[in-house]
């Protein structure tokens, strides 16, 4: 279908909620789709076959992201026809998504935002942004998509649901991605309201750096707040480096082992 910018903003002003689904284990669309309302518009990403197991007959959309300046998609063709077969009932839209590495305070922005030839929209997050991301990492698609609707559709009701930016045993987590300074941003629009986590609702409502303040409130909000990133970025950015080298080390194994598993599937 032909889309423009201005008709996607139209189509997710239809709708009550837009609920962005991340590629993540910890994601359980059944649970989700019961208690967002009816009237829900689901937001999925290519690689979507990690949480749709069957058709999904709500509406929906898919984001693909594009790389070489909107010249090609980052996934391959297999992954879209995986994806398409999973909406039966078709897509109410597709959308391109334009975000590279960060660049450093002072570069020359771009003359105008990027259009691609292969999706009639398209969202460029470095135009909109600027040198707004870490510089020499590079956004996750789904973080490009809930700061571009948090910005430019300040109405919309947004819920993200498997943003959790924690890794899981099944998945990798890319390095290349800043998840530290995503979490810090999404949860700072939680904390004003602009957008809600789905997980919010399973978890209890005093987090742990709350309870510190409650505890000895010599220490202020913002001061807990400063002290807690710092720490959490190092360790964080140790981690992920550490589970990076686990992931690639054991490809081998995990290959070997889904060989097996679906040798034994086809021996039943």
């Amino acid at each position: 279908m032909s889309l423009q910018a201005e008709d996607f903003e139209a189509l997710l002003s239809g709708y009550e909620m837009v609920a962005l689904i991340a590629n993540s284990e910890s994601v359980d669309i059944d649970a989700i789709t019961q208690a967002l309302p009816e009237k829900t518009l689901y937001v999925f990403f290519t690689g979507c076959t990690k949480v749709l197991h069957k058709p999904f007959e709500k509406d929906a959309m898919l984001c693909h992201r594009l790389v070489a300046g909107g010249a090609r998609f980052l996934k391959s063709q297999k992954h879209f026809d995986k994806a398409y077969s999973l909406f039966a009932n078709g897509l109410k839209a597709e959308v391109g998504v334009l975000a590279e590495r960060g660049v450093p305070t002072g570069t020359l922005p771009l003359s105008g935002p990027r259009r691609s030839d292969l999706l009639p929209c398209t969202l460029d997050f470095d135009y909109t942004f600027g040198p707004l991301y870490p510089v020499g990492r590079m956004p996750t698609t789904g973080f490009a998509i809930a700061v571009w609707l948090i910005e430019k559709m300040p109405h919309a009701n947004v819920c993200l649901c498997g943003f959790t930016g924690v890794a899981g045993l099944q998945y990798g987590m890319y390095s290349e991605h800043d998840w530290t300074f995503e979490q810090i941003m999404l949860q700072l629009f939680v904390k004003n309201g602009r957008i809600r986590r789905f997980e919010d609702n399973l978890s209890e409502p005093m987090g742990m750096f709350a309870r510190i303040h409650d505890r000895f409130p010599e220490f202020s909000e913002a001061t807990i707040a400063l002290v807690a990133n710092n720490v959490l970025a190092n360790r964080f950015t140790g981690m992920e480096r550490q589970v990076a080298k686990l992931w690639s080390k054991t490809k081998i194994q995990r290959k070997i082992g889904g060989f097996f598993k679906r040798f034994k599937t086809f021996g039943h």
